[in-house]
């Protein structure tokens, strides 16, 4: 009768396991194509590495130094000022804030990249990017 009801017990066991795997959401990779000139927009915060990176528009740019491998954001801001030849006047213009370059590594790609994409999974509602292929390289830099 135990070896029954240890039986029943393990295989309930093993069975509310497998469920509890099924029900976990999975992290599905999205890919966010950079345009032309090196910018993506995130429409929500975002975590690279150990940095978060507010909703806005960035330019991606990657650099190495020394054999290590670096991608950089910099985040486009409109910013509002006063003409001082004109009092009243006022106009926006765009600057570029440094919001962060970040060490990778890199991972073999099995042929060339033909578009820049930065790359980004959801964990616990937060979106964080994962890596990045940047055109015409055959490595993807991995945070």
């Amino acid at each position: 009768m135990k070896t029954k009801s240890l039986f029943l017990a393990s295989l309930s066991c093993l069975f509310l396991s497998a469920v509890a795997i099924a029900a976990a959401p999975s992290q599905k990779e999205h890919g966010i194509k950079v345009g032309k000139k090196g910018e993506i927009t995130l429409a929500q915060a975002t975590k690279v590495g150990d940095r978060v990176l507010e909703p806005g528009t960035y330019l991606v740019q990657h650099r190495v130094s020394h054999g290590d491998h670096f991608v950089r954001f910099k985040e486009f801001k409109q910013v509002e000022y006063w003409a001082w030849t004109d009092p009243g006047v006022n106009d926006t213009f765009t600057v570029e804030e440094n919001a962060g370059e970040i060490k990778c590594r890199v991972e073999p790609e099995k042929e060339s990249v033909k578009d820049t994409t930065v790359y980004t999974v959801t964990e616990n509602g937060t979106q964080r990017i994962t890596k990045v292929a940047i055109r015409g390289e055959n490595v993807l830099h991995v945070f």
